[in-house]
């Protein structure tokens, strides 16, 4: 998700920026960074925290203190900075957002099912696949003939 957003926000950035302004565009750009950044952290210090093997207590400090005084702190030089407009910023911020739910959205539209037919479906028409079956269809005793 976060590379997908990063992607998203480099597209939006370049669109932005030749459409419209520059700093508008590089306030998405940061927004979006800023948001990837402040998830992958976090991810990453509920995984730590949580993890069942054992808490590595040094690894979920560093999280800590990187995550809500460096993180949270480089948010507020962003909008005391005033050269991003604050509204840049937040569209930036919500791209995350809006591929969390199309991503969301994707699988209830195309079930899991669907999707392990088609790969199932990508893997019987592999050639060396086919080849195997047709010589094991001899080996059947039906009367009916396998045909792919």
């Amino acid at each position: 998700m976060i590379k997908t957003s990063l992607i998203l926000a480099v597209l939006i950035f370049l669109f932005v920026t030749f459409y419209y302004r520059f700093d508008y565009a590089s306030g998405i750009f940061v927004g979006c960074g800023w948001g990837c950044s402040n998830l992958y952290l976090l991810a990453n210090l509920i995984t730590q925290a949580t993890n069942p093997g054992g808490v590595d207590r040094k690894r979920v400090v560093l999280l800590v203190l990187v995550k809500f005084p460096l993180l949270y702190l480089s948010g507020y030089i962003l909008l005391k900075l005033k050269y991003f407009p604050v509204t840049s910023l937040l569209a930036g911020f919500t791209i995350i957002f809006a591929v969390i739910l199309l991503k969301a959205l994707g699988l209830l539209i195309i079930p899991e099912n669907q999707k392990k037919d088609k790969k199932l479906h990508a893997f019987l028409n592999k050639p060396e696949v086919r080849e195997d079956l047709k010589s094991e269809s001899g080996n059947i005793s039906s009367p009916g003939k396998i045909e792919f």
